[in-house]
């Protein structure tokens, strides 16, 4: 008697192809980015689930990621929120690694007074901070119909941390700018650029923002800041207060959130 093909390879590998297929032609009605260059995300509908056999297709639609932190496409305002404030702490975490670092400072200046401030900035521990406020505002949300304009109120946004810096001489400016460090990463709930200050008990705090690009990626860029007074409150008017001179505006909001 012949014995029969085992065939549960064969369904599982045409299933799989189906899904492969499913993931290059779509993303949210989009091509889909593949591993070759970063995460993965397949998204189906109920009927798609059930035809291709994926599991949870009867109790509503199936979404897949890869395994690497990648979130759903709707984290709500709490969600995106909390991974702004997160990926913060990161990046000021990568600021204070700079800081420590003979190897880095030696490449980037041989100025000792820069040297010395960057020090000073290196003595703080930057782990946890006193406070975390979120500073926006409608004046913060583009202008659709004036690129000029749009990209100015950006740029003066985005250059908070320099224009603060600046205040305190070209030493200071000088050694946030050679820490600075930015970073790209998915978080498709912000749409329009914001401001996180970092508030700690030292001689200088943090300041990332966050500008949102095409797909739901997210540009940070991260640097030290140094204020002329102390006290959170009083660190983070004055943000407000630069920012509202630099965009001639008055409609800036500062509240705090919680910390990570």
């Amino acid at each position: 008697m012949i014995k029969p093909h085992n065939t549960f390879p064969y369904a599982a590998a045409i299933t799989l192809a189906i899904l492969l297929l499913a993931a290059c032609g779509r993303k949210n009605g989009n091509p889909a980015i593949g591993s070759a260059d970063g995460s993965t995300e397949i998204y189906v509908t109920e009927g798609e689930a059930a035809s291709t056999g994926i599991i949870g297709g009867a109790d509503g639609p199936t979404a897949i990621y890869t395994a690497d932190g990648t979130t759903a496409p709707d984290e709500g305002a709490a969600g995106t929120e909390g991974k702004l404030a997160a990926k913060g702490l990161e990046l000021i975490s990568r600021l204070s690694r700079l800081a420590r670092s003979r190897q880095y400072l030696s490449l980037m200046t041989s100025s000792q007074p820069v040297l010395n401030e960057a020090a000073v900035i290196a003595a703080a521990d930057y782990a946890s901070p006193r406070e975390i406020f979120v500073i926006d505002g409608a004046c913060f949300k583009p202008d659709t119909t004036d690129f000029i304009a749009s990209h100015i109120k950006d740029k003066a946004i985005r250059s908070t941390a320099a224009m603060i810096n600046g205040l305190n001489g070209t030493q200071t400016l000088s050694a946030a700018a050679m820490l600075q460090t930015d970073d790209a990463f998915v978080c498709r709930g912000l749409d329009h650029t914001v401001i996180y200050l970092y508030a700690y008990d030292a001689a200088y705090s943090a300041m990332v923002s966050y500008k949102p690009c095409a797909d739901g990626t997210v540009l940070a860029a991260a640097s030290f800041v140094k204020f002329p007074s102390s006290g959170s409150a009083a660190v983070s008017r004055y943000v407000a207060e630069t920012i509202a001179s630099a965009l001639g505006s008055t409609d800036i909001t500062v509240r705090s959130i919680d910390i990570p």
